[in-house]
């Protein structure tokens, strides 16, 4: 059997292209990184989004502080009773209600705040994450969150750290005891 010429480019260029395709469909989404900051950086006017204080023991309690007037819009992937959203906040207004957020757990021992930066390093605003006692959760630093851009948008997911897991919310009764 004979194969023109044609054929065989046909042929090779449906296979490159089915190859690169299969390639990029596995391939996972581009997250934002974010890097330390210092809250004198913090100026301008900023929507607060307080993530969390779902139920008594909640330990997710991070706060967003995004520029207002940024290129993107942001987003939390998480059902509208898990945040609440405060528009048009000073900076040192933002960020004290911000720290008053996540002082919530009696497990709080710090907070750590992160510049959120797109891919070209420009901002899009400012997390704040509570870190806590190493004895209650083994870790500082339990919560972790991921941003990604779609379009105009930012998404921001929040969980746990794979180590940490969700542990079901148990009656304080039920609780092991700490001795």
């Amino acid at each position: 059997m004979r194969v023109s010429f044609r054929g065989e480019l046909f042929l090779a260029v449906y296979g490159v292209t089915l190859l690169t395709s299969l390639l990029f469909s596995c391939a996972g989404p581009r997250y934002l990184k974010t890097e330390e900051a210092t809250p004198d950086e913090i100026k301008g006017t900023y929507d607060l989004i307080l993530y969390g204080h779902r139920y008594s023991d909640d330990f997710k309690n991070v706060a967003f502080l995004i520029k207002e007037g940024g290129k993107y819009v942001f987003e939390l992937y998480a059902p509208a009773f898990y945040y609440t959203v405060k528009k048009g906040l000073t900076a040192k207004k933002a960020l004290e209600e911000a720290d008053k957020w996540v002082r919530f757990h009696y497990a709080y021992l710090g907070s750590h705040l992160s510049k959120i930066l797109d891919f070209d390093g420009t901002l899009i605003g400012y997390e704040l994450r509570p870190l806590y006692s190493g004895l209650d959760f083994g870790f500082q630093d339990v919560i972790e969150v991921h941003y990604v851009i779609k379009g105009d948008k930012v998404i921001a997911s929040v969980g746990l750290k794979p180590e940490i897991g969700e542990t079901p919310i148990e009656p304080l009764i039920l609780r092991p005891r700490v001795k």
